[in-house]
């Protein structure tokens, strides 16, 4: 589901599709099946009159739906697998937690406040076999539980994504977030893809690493400094008082890394990983022995 701001696809050159009406007819023989078989009369009228349509209005919002290539394209993106749970907020039609169920193998739970498209959502995933691992909640996504989700994939508007992005900034870091169309404003993605005139972004959320921290390499301990807006770094380094280079600072969820130089000269690369408050990890450089690190924050955040 996307917010009000429809124009905002016009602008952009978004001609949605209109549904099959095929797709619909599978849908409405889905339920009339499930209905028979529970002993329910089932009245095909009724139905028909909550056909959803695309650009229907629900609070804020109206539904268009992202075509199949950039799904496909956002998922891979987020690099899912089997062992994910994806949550699309405004789930529309179901066709995002739908297809990562039915080509990842991903858990996938679909967040959307209109009843019609929840059904047609629900009927879509029993007809393709992956209601086992697709499901869907009739809710709000301001309220949605996200704290389980290790992928968020969106297709909303610039207002609600502003509204959200405190939510997704505070969740587990690694946590990936995918979204068709729309940014987040400052916070910059970790990547960004192009497919049929439309783009993707990913944002994998950050760990917290400001502060100053002691890094322990053998013979070449350090300092260094991190001043973090999101997932951008900026570091200084010293050494024995004196200031050392700290450069190329990165941070990808957990992940982060640098390069400094030992005391006689040599640049070090540094990778590690930040857990438990703490980061460890591999460094090397050229002609220079490999040595393992860790970091321990001086002042805690």
């Amino acid at each position: 589901m996307l917010s009000a701001e429809a124009d905002r696809f016009r602008s952009a050159g978004i001609s949605p599709q209109p549904v099959r009406k095929d797709a619909l007819g599978t849908i409405a023989r889905t339920l009339a099946l499930a209905v028979a078989l529970a002993g329910v009369p089932y009245t095909a009228p009724a139905f028909a009159q909550s056909t959803p349509q695309i650009g229907q209005v629900s609070r804020d919002s109206v539904w268009v739906p992202t075509p199949e290539r950039m799904i496909r394209r956002m998922l891979q993106l987020a690099d899912v697998t089997a062992r994910d749970l994806v949550i699309d907020l405004g789930s529309g039609d179901g066709r995002i937690p739908i297809y990562a169920a039915r080509h990842f193998g991903a858990r996938a739970v679909g967040v959307e406040l209109e009843e019609n498209l929840i059904r047609v959502s629900e009927a879509a995933a029993q007809a393709q076999g992956v209601s086992h691992l697709a499901r869907f909640i009739r809710q709000d996504l301001f309220e949605a539980d996200l704290s389980r989700a290790t992928v968020i994939a969106l297709y909303i508007s610039p207002g609600v994504m502003t509204r959200l992005k405190p939510r997704l900034l505070a969740l587990r870091p690694g946590t990936r977030v995918v979204s068709h169309h729309f940014t987040l404003e400052d916070w910059a993605p970790d990547e960004v893809i192009r497919t049929e005139g439309r783009s993707g972004y990913l944002w994998v959320v950050p760990a917290d690493v400001r502060g100053s921290w002691s890094v322990d390499v053998p013979g070449n301990a350090l300092r260094i400094h991190i001043e973090q807006v999101h997932q951008a770094l900026t570091t200084q380094g010293e050494r024995s008082g004196k200031p050392v280079n700290v450069i190329g600072a990165s941070l990808r969820g957990t992940e982060i890394r640098f390069t400094s130089f030992d005391t006689d000269g040599a640049a070090r690369h540094f990778r590690g990983m930040l857990q438990e408050g703490r980061m460890a990890g591999e460094s090397e450089g050229y002609d220079i022995p490999a040595l393992r690190w860790h970091a321990a924050r001086d002042r805690p955040m």
